[in-house]
């Protein structure tokens, strides 16, 4: 589908799975609006994208731990008229970590990026989104939403939030224009920690399960301009998703303790 005359705002756009989803966007046309913390990366995502696609790209770092973040991308959108027609929440802060050897400003990190400014950025335009006659709000979940994991309680304890939080305002939107997706993708090589994590499980776990990032950005856009609330990607995935249902819960915790405990820099 081409969208030619419509702008997407990605968060967390510089690199990784944002990037992806932005070169898919572009790829239909759309004019786009990045932001991430840094400038650097987002000077050289949009010079890439602008060379590759020919649409405009324009950007806005900051850093949305902050607790005006959310209002400043907000501000910066009012003051440059830009008018957005999708919003995709993808920044995020991943990571392993035991909680209790961890500093409390490691799980306030997650709970500000992962939850507070995918809340306050899609209320923030929610009213923008809704005076076209076609919007939609992209989340970027994932597929640790469905299991309560050790070594990443508030990752994902934040990534089940988004999929409840996506799950309750899809419902609230009915009759409206805006159309809610969360897609919930496994692991995804996207920078140099997130690939030593996932190098840390067994070759045969990592070839099942670890995800391209260019695919995904690709299924969650036609996920979405399809109007599907809820997406897994990859039929292993979601015959976890289904495992996750019927695996009694004491063994489904174990597991995925023992399974993410690999991840731990610190033994």
């Amino acid at each position: 589908m081409k969208l030619e005359n419509k702008k997407a705002l990605v968060t967390g756009g510089s690199r990784g799975i944002g990037k992806s989803i932005a070169r898919e966007c572009a790829g239909r046309g759309m004019d786009l609006l990045l932001v991430a913390k840094r400038e650097e990366g987002l000077n050289a995502a949009a010079r890439e994208i602008k060379a590759d696609f020919k649409v405009n790209v324009h950007f806005f770092a900051v850093d949305l731990r902050d607790p005006d973040g959310p209002r400043r991308v907000w501000d910066w959108c009012q003051a440059e008229g830009y008018r957005v027609n999708i919003l995709v929440n993808n920044a995020g802060v991943a990571g392993t970590f035991a909680f209790q050897k961890s500093i409390p400003e490691y799980s306030d990190e997650r709970i500000l990026v992962n939850v507070r400014a995918l809340v306050l950025l899609s209320r923030y335009f929610l009213s923008e989104l809704k005076s076209h006659p076609r919007a939609y709000i992209l989340n970027i979940g994932s597929l640790s939403a469905y299991f309560p994991i050790a070594y990443k309680s508030v990752y994902s304890s934040s990534k089940a939030f988004v999929l409840n939080f996506s799950r309750a305002l899809k419902q609230e939107l009915k009759g409206s224009s805006v159309s809610i997706t969360v897609i919930n993708p496994n692991g995804i090589r996207t920078n140099v920690d997130t690939h030593a994590r996932i190098e840390s499980h067994s070759k045969l776990s990592t070839r099942l399960f670890i995800q391209d990032s260019a695919e995904i950005a690709r299924i969650a856009v036609n996920s979405m301009l399809r109007g599907r609330l809820v997406v897994v990607p990859g039929l292993l995935n979601r015959f976890l998703v289904v495992l996750s249902r019927i695996m009694p819960r004491g063994m489904r915790d174990r597991l995925a303790a023992r399974i993410f405990g690999s991840e731990l820099l610190e033994k």
